[in-house]
């Protein structure tokens, strides 16, 4: 049967919960017996212990099999908030947290080649001095480690701006820091009312589903412009024939993100509507759609460990290498990042070479990718390997008091 649509919500919605177990039996991470998901599910509902609340990796897939929509997912994230309020985040929490510096994103800033600085400070300026253009391109902090995925005719006519100050705040999500992430929200939303734009394109489906659900549905922060991902925006030009593509005669195993689980078939059809189009046949893992595996970047929120990061990817490596593909292809900048970075340890990753979505549709309509991502990924160990270092060995937990110069909102303990 075809996922349906989930709907997420502040609290879990424990009247709809009867304790069928549906959730963690179905877990691609878990896959527990029926009796042992119904165990741990109850105990989670009554604030009990669960090996969940250390395992999870925060995918969503619980949301998607629940067959009462009690959103399982926000009962995990709601315990995590609490541990949150009560404990902080360790240091090492700082170097991939949005609005913390130094940082991850700020670091690499720092250090991109001459090219795609130019890039990224042009889209900044069209963030501080928007164009009146109804349309624009958001490009996320994933886009802004890797801006050469974007440098390409694709986007000559389309405005494109971001900046680290224009942080969706998924990662804040998913770790249950949710006063924060509210002020994120309402700080994005008010510049982006400033720009003035009337159509969003969005490259990535966290900042998509952030704007477009999240926001609204959990924290009643409304948004009002239309959203489209790219994947839709291609799919739309090559139908209507603005943009000429050739087949690329590949076969590719494809890495689903975390977030199109939300939508239901919708974006997982899109993507492979748009590969077909490509002339790539799409070729399905056995973890896929609502079930694929998290690519890893979200595993650390449970225990704060960046060797569950690095279990999670190399699982999912593992099912790229085994498959009868000629590539592995995602649509997630994140996702693309962490793969590789992970690639760098010995025994890890997979012979085959691992495109960003984006990278196809170049090589359909006659460009050549810059393919620089594997350069970037030495770049980050190089450059994050001394901060994580001294992080690990911080006792420090911090709590988040500042989002872009407004005040986060007191927490309950306060």
């Amino acid at each position: 049967m075809a996922p349906e649509p989930f709907v997420l919500s502040r609290r879990f919605l424990e009247d709809r919960c009867d304790c069928c177990g549906a959730c963690f039996q179905q877990c691609p991470v878990l896959e527990w017996p029926l009796d042992r998901a119904r165990a741990e599910i109850q105990s989670l509902v009554q604030n009990g212990p669960s090996e969940v609340l250390a395992r999870c990796t925060g995918c969503m897939a619980c949301n998607a099999f629940c067959p009462t929509g009690a959103n399982p997912h926000t009962l995990i994230v709601s315990r995590w908030e609490e541990r949150y309020r009560k404990e902080g985040i360790p240091a090492r929490g700082r170097l991939v947290l949005p609005y913390q510096k130094p940082n991850l994103y700020t670091l690499m800033l720092e250090r991109l080649p001459e090219d795609e600085r130019a890039l990224v400070d042009a889209w900044r300026e069209n963030w501080r001095q928007p164009r009146e253009q109804e349309t624009m391109l958001y490009a996320g902090c994933n886009m802004l480690l890797q801006p050469f995925l974007m440098d390409s005719a694709l986007f000559s006519a389309v405005p494109i701006f971001g900046a680290l100050e224009l942080c969706c705040g998924e990662p804040l999500y998913r770790m249950g820091c949710w006063d924060a992430v509210k002020t994120v929200a309402e700080h994005v939303r008010g510049e982006f009312r400033r720009m003035g734009f009337k159509r969003l394109i969005l490259p990535c489906l966290a900042c998509l589903h952030l704007f477009k659900q999240v926001y609204p549905e959990v924290f009643g922060i409304a948004f009002d412009f239309e959203m489209i991902s790219v994947e839709e925006w291609l799919v739309d030009r090559i139908r209507s024939g603005e943009l000429a593509v050739r087949p690329l005669g590949l076969r590719g195993v494809v890495h689903d993100n975390c977030w199109p689980k939300a939508a239901g078939d919708f974006y997982f059809d899109k993507t492979r509507e748009l590969l077909a189009l490509l002339g790539v046949e799409a070729v399905e893992p056995p973890h896929t759609r609502e079930r694929a595996l998290c690519c890893g970047m979200c595993a650390p929120a449970a225990q704060f460990r960046l060797r569950d990061a690095y279990r999670a990817a190399k699982t999912r490596l593992n099912e790229f290498e085994d498959s009868e593909a000629d590539l592995a292809v995602h649509y997630c900048g994140g996702c693309g990042w962490l793969f590789s970075v992970v690639s760098l340890a010995p025994f890890t990753g997979t012979a085959k070479p691992v495109y960003h979505l984006l990278e196809l549709v170049q090589m359909a309509i006659g460009e050549t990718p810059k393919r620089r991502t594997a350069a970037r990924a030495r770049q980050i160990a190089s450059v994050m390997a001394l901060p994580l270092a001294r992080s690990y060995l911080s006792s420090e937990q911090f709590h988040i008091d500042d989002i872009a110069g407004n005040p986060v909102h007191p927490r309950e303990s306060e």
